[in-house]
């Protein structure tokens, strides 16, 4: 049997190997900044109505959001491109450290009732 068969025994050996876990909302994050640049049309319905516009989709393709990223991204106010990925960003990079804090209070209390049992 060769190495390549056996992938039940890789283990990554460096944090770089490791998936980003906002890594799938960064990609969408992407394609619908890339939808705004191709269409001018898709870009000024963005801006008037994010919800809207991603719930549509891009030219057949739809985009992928948490309802908790869509209600965060429903509070951006933008009047350029350049300013909703600003607010964009910041409200991924909200959701998602507000997420790493959930699982890391969960972790602690799971640890917790193990202790207490």
């Amino acid at each position: 049997m060769t190495l390549l068969n056996q992938t039940e025994f890789f283990e990554p050996t460096f944090p770089g190997l490791c998936p980003d876990p906002t890594e799938a909302v960064k990609i969408e994050c992407g394609r619908l900044i890339h939808a705004a640049v191709i269409s001018r049309r898709f870009l000024s319905n963005l801006l008037a109505n994010p919800i809207k516009s991603i719930e549509e989709g891009f030219c057949g393709e739809k985009f992928a959001f948490t309802r908790e990223e869509k209600q965060r991204i429903r509070q951006i106010r933008a009047s350029s491109l350049a300013d909703f990925s600003n607010q964009l960003i910041q409200a991924i990079e909200i959701s998602a450290n507000q997420s790493a804090a959930a699982e890391v209070s969960f972790a602690r209390w799971d640890a917790h009732k193990g202790l207490s049992a």
